[in-house]
C-alpha cells in the first residue's frame, strides 16, 4: 500500500510505502513449509561494482544510510513472518515494530580477496534466514581484489539475499532497478502500522476452517477433471509430459557443506552469432541450455558415470502474462530435457529447442494450468506437512529421481546505468543455493556484452570445480565449431 507525498528538494511525486498485515498465498507459503537446514529458500544476487569510479571509498556509516534511504521501495524491507497457531492458517506478513537495520546489513572487510569473498558468497547461499526478522540480508565487501573480469584494481561487491516466500527472481530485476537507479528515494511509512494478535488470528483461523476444508474438497475434484483433460490432450499428442523419472547421478544425492561457488563469462556478441547460424529460430536460452547439457555430460563421462539414459534440467519459468496469480512468486518449473545422449551439439541444441518449446506449451495449457492449481486451495496444515515428508526423503544410493537432476535458471538482463555510491555496476550474478538432490545448480545472468554462467556445487559431488568453469567454455566452442561447420 502507498500514498503520494511531494519531494521537498525536487518537486517529485514520491510513494510512501505503508508497512501493512498480509496473509502469505499458498504458492509463497510453500517456501516456508519445504524450508529445512539442506533446503534454504533463499534468493541470492550478486553485484560487482568498478570501486575505482567511486567519488569516495565506502565505508560502514555510509553502507548504513545508503540502505536506510531506500527501505521505502518495498514493504518486504519492514516486515517480518508470522506463524499461525497449529498452522491452522497460512501465516502473514506484519509490521516489525522492533525494525533495525544494522541486524540486516552486514559489511566484510574493508579490503579482501576474490578467493574469500567466493567462499563467502556458498555460506551466505546456504545459511537460512531468520523469519522472526524482515527477511532480507544486505552483505557488502567495499573493496576486493582479484575480481576476474573487474577492470580496476578492486571492485565493491554487494550481495542482495531475500527469502522466497516475499519475491521471485522477475520481481528482484525490478527491486534492484529502484535501488540502484539513482532516483529519489520514497520514505517508509512506521508511524501507525497495524498490530498483529495471535488469539484473534487463530480464533478466524478456526472460524474459516470449514470453508478451507469445503474449498480444498471442490478443489480436489477440479483438479482431477483437469489432470482427465490433460490425458486426452497427451493421447491427442496436444501436448507433451517430460519423463516422470530420470536416472540420479552424483549430484541427486544428500548435501552437505555449503556450495562451491564458480562464474563462467561467455561473450553475448558470440552467442548471438552462433544462435543467429541456425536455420531454425532458437533463444538464446535454448543456446545456453545446450552449453550446460554438453558439460554436464563431459564432466559425467570423464568419470565414467553418464547415463546411457538423458538427463533433464528444472528451468523456472515466468507466468506473468499467462496466469492470473496473485503471489509473490508467479514462476512455474518446466522439465526440460537436455538430451545429455545425443553426441553432435548442434542435434543436441535442435531436441533442447523442441523440449523447451513442448514444456512452455504445456505448462500454458488451460487444462494444465487447472490441474496444477491445486496448490491454491491446500490448507495450510497440508502444505505444511507435504514440506516434512519432503525433507523426509533419502536421496542415498537411489537409482532414478523424479523429473530432473539439475536447476538452469535464466534471468531477465539487467538495466543500463545503475551504480551503488557512486561506482558504476559491471557485472551481477546470482548463486543458488544447492539442495538435497539438487547438488549442481546454474545460473544464467546478462549484463552489458557478457552471459554469466553461475554454478553452485556440492564439493564433495565435485572436488574440481575450476575443471567444471572449463568444460562449460569448451561445450560453448564446440557448439559454435558445429554450427559453423554445418552452415546453419
Amino acid at each position: 500500500m502507498s500514498t503520494n507525498i511531494i519531494g521537498a528538494a525536487s518537486g517529485e511525486e514520491l510513494q510512501v510505502t505503508q508497512v501493512t498485515i498480509e496473509q502469505l498465498q499458498p504458492r509463497d507459503a510453500v517456501f516456508v513449509y519445504d524450508e529445512f537446514d539442506r533446503h534454504p529458500s533463499n534468493i541470492v544476487a550478486v553485484y560487482v561494482f568498478d570501486a575505482a569510479d567511486a567519488a569516495e571509498p565506502v565505508d560502514a556509516p555510509r553502507i548504513v544510510s545508503w540502505v536506510s534511504a531506500r527501505l521505502g521501495y518495498a514493504q518486504l524491507f519492514r516486515r517480518r513472518l508470522r506463524r499461525v497457531p497449529l498452522d491452522l492458517d497460512l501465516p502473514y506478513w506484519v509490521p516489525d515494530t522492533a525494525f533495525d537495520v544494522g541486524k540486516h546489513v552486514l559489511i566484510g572487510e574493508p579490503e579482501s580477496g576474490w578467493d574469500e569473498v567466493r567462499r563467502r558468497l556458498g555460506d551466505i547461499a546456504a545459511q537460512r534466514l531468520d523469519l522472526a526478522l524482515p527477511p532480507w540480508q544486505i552483505h557488502v565487501f567495499p573493496r576486493v581484489h582479484g575480481v576476474p573480469g573487474a577492470p580496476g584494481a578492486a571492485a565493491t561487491i554487494m550481495v542482495l539475499k531475500f527469502h522466497h516466500s516475499a519475491c521471485d527472481g522477475v520481481a528482484t530485476r525490478e527491486l534492484e532497478l529502484k535501488l540502484f537507479g539513482g532516483g529519489a528515494c520514497p520514505p517508509a511509512a512506521a508511524d501507525g502500522a497495524p498490530v498483529w494478535s495471535a488469539p484473534p488470528v487463530f480464533a478466524r483461523a478456526v472460524g474459516v476452517f470449514p470453508y478451507r476444508f469445503a474449498r480444498f474438497v471442490a478443489g480436489v475434484r477440479r483438479t482431477r477433471s483437469a489432470a482427465q483433460a490433460v490425458r486426452r490432450r497427451v493421447d491427442a499428442d496436444r501436448i507433451h509430459e517430460p519423463s516422470r523419472w530420470r536416472p540420479a547421478t552424483r549430484f541427486n544425492r544428500r548435501i552437505g557443506s555449503g556450495p562451491t561457488v564458480g562464474l563462467v563469462t561467455i561473450p553475448l556478441p558470440e552467442v548471438l552469432t552462433a544462435k543467429a547460424r541456425c536455420a531454425d529460430h532458437v533463444t538464446v536460452n535454448d543456446v545456453m541450455l545446450t552449453i550446460v547439457s554438453g558439460a554436464l555430460a563431459a564432466y559425467l563421462a570423464e568419470n565414467g558415470e553418464l547415463p546411457a539414459e538423458s538427463l533433464a534440467a528444472m528451468v523456472p519459468m515466468s507466468m506473468r502474462g499467462i496466469a492470473d496469480w496473485n503471489s509473490a512468486n508467479q514462476l512455474c518449473q518446466m522439465s526440460v530435457d537436455l538430451h545429455t545422449d545425443i553426441a553432435d551439439p548442434h542435434d543436441r541444441l535442435m531436441r533442447i529447442r523442441r523440449s523447451v518449446r513442448w514444456e512452455k506449451q504445456r505448462n500454458s495449457d488451460d487444462a494444465v494450468l487447472r490441474r496444477e492449481s491445486r496448490v491454491q486451495t491446500s490448507p495450510a496444515w497440508l502444505l505444511r506437512l507435504a514440506g516434512w515428508a519432503r525433507a523426509q526423503q533419502p536421496y542415498d544410493n537411489l537409482a532414478r529421481v523424479p523429473l530432473n537432476n539439475t536447476t538452469i535458471s535464466n534471468v531477465a538482463p539487467v538495466g543500463n546505468g545503475l551504480a551503488f555510491c557512486g561506482a558504476p555496476l559491471i557485472r551481477v550474478f546470482g548463486v543458488l543455493p544447492t539442495l538435497d538432490g539438487d547438488g549442481l545448480r546454474h545460473l544464467i545472468t546478462s549484463q552489458g556484452d557478457e552471459i554469466v554462467i553461475s554454478y553452485s556445487v556440492d564439493p564433495a559431488m565435485m572436488p574440481d570445480p575450476d575443471h567444471y568453469g572449463e568444460l562449460l567454455l569448451r561445450s560453448f566452442r564446440e557448439l559454435v565449431d558445429a554450427l559453423q561447420a554445418g552452415g546453419s
